[in-house]
């Protein structure tokens, strides 16, 4: 089954300042610009998305966003975004978890066609979906990555935003792609790659 994230990425302004807030799991800092996406979570679909940071929430709508700019409601006080020329990491953005189907074993692909966002499992947890390599840090961050869920079972995934050299007051949109497929019934190229069970 397939879920859509529409992801878009509004005002990518150029700012001085700090974006981090207070508790948040990262691994690089090197500058700040705005960033605001809009992630479709559908509860009829085979997993649940949960935000975990203070850049995630889920709005009125029922939508999952990741805001990391001034007007999310979560703002900590200080910075404008992310920078031109940057990358950041955060290694705990949103879950994913089976907790919707009993007794199905989920595998799960997440899939982004923009290449400077990227996604990671800081637990491990989390694979490289063309080589089943475990993708756990920004530095090994892939743009395709797939796990295995067990009925009651969650994994934080993590990304890495890499902002090229956009003018001020830039604005950019993206797709971000999750879909589950029982265990057994995933595409053939996923087979064997995602740290399902042997055997």
């Amino acid at each position: 089954m397939r879920k859509n994230l529409a992801l878009g990425v509004f005002g990518l302004f150029v700012a001085f300042g700090l974006v981090l807030g207070a508790g948040a799991n990262f691994r690089d800092y090197n500058a700040d610009r705005s960033v605001h996406w809009d992630i479709v979570s559908d509860d009829n679909e085979l997993i649940d998305l949960t935000p975990l940071q203070p850049y995630a929430y889920i709005n009125d709508g029922g939508v999952l966003v990741v805001d990391i700019s001034p007007n999310n409601p979560n703002y900590p006080g200080y910075g404008q975004g992310l920078s031109p020329n940057s990358e950041y990491n955060f290694d705990e953005v949103f879950k994913v978890s089976n907790d919707l189907w009993d007794n199905k074993t989920v595998v799960v692909l997440i899939t982004s066609t923009n290449t400077a966002i990227q996604f990671y499992g800081a637990d491990r947890d989390v694979h490289d979906a063309q080589t089943g390599t475990v993708v756990y840090a920004s530095d090994n961050a892939k743009n395709n990555v797939c796990f295995t869920l067990t009925p009651g079972q969650s994994v934080k995934v993590g990304m890495d935003f890499t902002v090229g050299n956009v003018a001020l007051n830039t604005t950019e949109s993206s797709s971000i792609h999750i879909q589950a497929f029982r265990l057994g019934t995933e595409p053939q190229d996923l087979v064997g790659k995602c740290g399902q069970p042997t055997g």
